[in-house]
């Protein structure tokens, strides 16, 4: 635990916290204090080991199962959480399937998963979450993006998280002053998922000016760094973690002299 636990007594949702930057999240959080659900879609294995190592680090936390693409389980979710937690406080929306099938051939079953788990479910968990925020009188959310969004070459995850982007700018100005909501949008990765992809992970890295790819620790600082009250003056933000790598360029036209 920190010496300094500014999320002491608050219970924090992290979906899709049994792999990836979701784990750096649900321990960052917990190294701050905060009593953390470890959420997942079908890994239950996976979300009580993320548990058991914040309760091993002397935190508080417990395991979740929800399939968020669909409706119901969003709320019954949030139920089950405050039943085993208490009163959320602090909602990070880091759930978010895949998919970057050409319109013409994307199933709309994909479509469907991927909107379902990267938009809706963010817009259903706050909802449910809200007015239990309201009446501690405080309140956190952060969703994660990606600059996917900014791009137009992922069909509908990008489109997701362009929209996404859009949610929490509205959903700043709706719950303002109790509750502040901000996204952290990283670009590619480091994982062990780019490790398995040597020639992608170069070329995405040739592309960053910091010479690096965003770590899952990183993600987790900023997440709660967001939640701090460093933080308490910024709300409907972006901020977005990818080194540089979507600032625009002036293209190089390669025009011979002369």
């Amino acid at each position: 635990m920190s010496e300094i636990a500014v999320l002491a007594g608050k219970v924090a949702l992290v979906t899709g916290s049994s792999s990836g930057a979701g784990v750096a999240i649900a321990l960052e959080l917990a190294r701050h204090g905060a009593r953390v659900a470890v959420h997942c879609r079908s890994a239950i294995d996976e979300a009580v080991a993320v548990a058991c190592r914040i309760r091993k680090n002397g935190g508080e936390a417990a395991a979740f199962k929800a399939d968020l693409a669909h409706a119901e389980a969003c709320a019954t979710l949030v139920d089950e959480v405050e039943q085993a937690l208490g009163p959320i406080s602090v909602l990070v929306n880091n759930a978010g399937p895949f998919a970057d099938a050409p319109f013409r051939t994307l199933a709309s079953s994909a479509w469907d998963r991927v909107m379902s788990a990267n938009l809706r479910a963010p817009y259903l968990l706050a909802q449910k979450v809200v007015p239990g925020m309201e009446r501690l009188g405080w309140g956190r959310i952060v969703n994660l993006g990606a600059t996917s969004g900014f791009v137009r070459t992922h069909s509908v995850y990008g489109l997701a998280k362009a929209a996404l982007l859009h949610l929490t700018e509205s959903l700043a100005l709706e719950l303002a002053p109790t509750i502040t909501v901000n996204a952290v949008v990283p670009s590619q990765i480091a994982s062990a998922r780019t490790d398995t992809m040597p020639a992608y992970k170069a070329a995405a890295i040739d592309g960053t000016p910091l010479g690096r790819l965003v770590t899952e620790e990183e993600i987790g600082r900023m997440v709660a760094l967001l939640c701090s009250a460093d933080f308490d003056f910024v709300t409907g933000r972006s901020i977005v973690m990818d080194g540089g790598r979507t600032l625009p360029r002036f293209p190089r036209l390669n025009i011979p002299d002369g």
